[in-house]
């Protein structure tokens, strides 16, 4: 199968996963309900050709529970076109007010790592499977994860990479699917 069509498979069985899980039992595809839907311009296949659309729609994202802990979403950054892509789980207080992804501690030390590749941030990708940092001691659910991952996902899309170094368990989870305990993933 082409991966174009396995990617929209992807996507949508994860759309419909998350609208299971928020009670929908099944959907109207008449003529008339497809026509109001595109009347009120919510295409639900859209997609987006830019890096710089998926931020449009970021600043205006109210689609998960993160949303309502009033964090900025962070954006991933680098550049388009990198071999290299890096995601971690979700932004940390630093990134909001820096507005990029891995701006504290966190992202120090992975400047060292990229350093140490004889890389520069200009030469690599860097984004979060969540885009908003969820609140205080609050684990982000299942079906926030499957909402906000559709974004990376279609980072990785635009920018192509050869390679993307996961960080951490819930950006494995989110990009691969699978709840495979992190131990069991490492070093693949």
């Amino acid at each position: 199968m082409p991966d174009n069509i396995i990617s929209i498979t992807s996507r949508l069985q994860n759309y419909l996963e998350f609208l299971s899980d928020l009670g929908f039992k099944g959907f109207d595809c008449s003529g008339k309900t497809l026509e109001t839907l595109k009347s009120w311009g919510q295409d639900p296949f859209s997609r987006y050709e830019t890096l710089h659309d998926i931020k449009k729609e970021l600043r205006e994202c109210r689609k998960c529970r993160m949303a309502e802990s009033g964090n900025q979403a962070i954006m991933g950054a680098g550049k388009p076109g990198a071999r290299l892509m890096f995601v971690g789980g979700w932004p940390e207080a630093e990134d909001g007010a820096s507005g990029r992804p891995y701006s504290g501690k966190a992202g120090e030390l992975l400047t060292r790592i990229i350093k140490a590749m004889n890389l520069s941030h200009d030469e690599v990708y860097i984004s979060y499977a969540l885009k908003c940092r969820p609140a205080e001691k609050v684990e982000p659910a299942e079906a926030d994860v499957r909402v906000c991952c559709r974004y990376v996902l279609q980072e990785i899309d635009i920018v192509k990479p050869d390679i993307i170094c996961i960080l951490g368990e819930l950006a494995a989870s989110a990009l691969l699917g699978s709840q495979v305990p992190w131990g069991e993933r490492r070093g693949r």
